[in-house]
């Protein structure tokens, strides 16, 4: 994996800013690894594809993460202490298709992707978009040896086959556990990969924004010279300059 330098973090930045948190993720990764096709990273099974995500925002900006949530109870802002490595090993590799069984139908199912994914976010409703990603995941729907169309399976069916999806692509929906220190309520909440690294990493980008601002301001040097020093001596003469 290329670990991302200043001038691909700028540029991510700059290019990505009015596309989908989708394409944001499939940008990032397409810079990190470079010698993988792009259309292959757009069918790797989400939870690989967010795997991938977390080993870059570690190796680009470290593996602690500080998350931040709202005590849904009192209002209190809780925060947690994670890591990286330990989100993204959170959930193995899905199968590459599995199958199940209920009420007597038999459903092949395959792990959902980004262009699953894509598909849905142009849906107008919840509904429509959760029917998209049933219909893109299964691949063949059967009753007594009939094929049965995705549309007419029953709700009972539906629910266990969203289900399995999730359960056999665990690491596509992280939950992260908070427990306020102000009144003990325990909650769960969905980590949102895709948006968390991009958030991490276009912050980062601005950071170096107004550091090549100040430092230009200061003294004088080019965006290229200042992108070039390392981060300890960049910050060494940021602290002088607001000394």
């Amino acid at each position: 994996m290329h670990t991302l330098t200043t001038e691909d973090l700028l540029s991510l930045w700059e290019r990505c800013a009015s596309l989908h948190a989708i394409d944001r993720s499939l940008q990032v990764l397409a810079c990190a690894l470079p010698e993988r096709d792009p259309d292959q990273l757009a069918r790797l099974p989400l939870g690989s594809r967010d795997a991938l995500l977390l080993a870059v925002r570690r190796a680009t900006l470290g593996d602690r993460v500080d998350a931040q949530d709202v005590c849904p109870a009192c209002g209190e802002q809780v925060e947690v202490e994670l890591k990286c490595s330990a989100l993204a090993n959170a959930g193995g590799p899905p199968p590459l298709e599995w199958s199940l069984e209920r009420e007597g139908f038999r459903l092949t199912l395959r792990p959902l992707d980004s262009f699953d994914a894509a598909a849905a976010a142009q849906c107008e409703t919840v509904a429509a978009a959760r029917a998209t990603l049933l219909a893109r995941s299964v691949l063949t729907a059967e009753r007594a040896g009939e094929k049965v169309e995705v549309e007419c399976l029953p709700e009972e069916v539906v629910s266990t086959a969203a289900a399995s999806i999730a359960t056999h692509d665990s690491g596509s929906e992280l939950m992260l556990e908070f427990l306020c220190p102000r009144c003990d309520h325990a909650w769960r909440s969905v980590l949102d990969v895709a948006s968390f690294v991009w958030t991490e990493l276009s912050a980062h980008a601005q950071r170096l924004v107004l550091d090549v601002h100040t430092l230009a301001r200061a003294y004088g040097w080019h965006e290229s010279d200042i992108l070039a020093m390392g981060e300890a001596r960049r910050a060494a003469y940021l602290a002088l300059v607001r000394a």
